[in-house]
């Protein structure tokens, strides 16, 4: 009952610096792509959302971009913003949302390093109390 309830309480795990790494590079990628004439604004984006949306543990909040997405295409449509106002609000969204997700895997690293130290320092002290009689021996 208690993991049970633990389980519910938990949040999801933020992305590691490695995917959010793989990530940046990619998107980097497609947008050297994108210069070079081999694919299209409209065709990197796609490959960037599949490739966020294969993301696991998914992104937080990679919905709500999904969402602006789908809202700003519509916009587009209905000829209420231009092609390269939506560019730009999706460019700067997207970057924002990286950035984020980054902030959140290197904050998340650093809380999983400080807990591995202090888990050494806490085995060590127990091994310690184990063996007093080790403890006081000439080196």
């Amino acid at each position: 009952m208690a993991l049970s309830l633990l389980g519910c309480a938990t949040a999801a795990l933020p992305p590691s610096e490695t995917t959010m790494s793989i990530l940046r590079s990619y998107r980097n990628e497609l947008q050297s792509r994108v210069a070079s004439g081999h694919l299209n604004r409209d065709q990197a984006r796609e490959l960037l959302y599949t490739k966020m949306g294969e993301i696991q543990p998914p992104l937080p909040d990679l919905e709500k971009l999904v969402e602006l997405r789908k809202q700003v295409e519509g916009q587009v449509e209905a000829k209420t913003l231009t092609p390269e106002q939506a560019e730009a609000r999706l460019t700067a969204k997207e970057s924002e949302m990286l950035s984020r997700w980054e902030e959140m895997a290197a904050k998340y690293a650093k809380e999983q390093r400080e807990f591995e130290r202090l888990r050494k320092q806490q085995e060590q002290g127990f091994q310690e109390q184990q063996m007093p009689m080790y403890k006081n021996l000439p080196r």
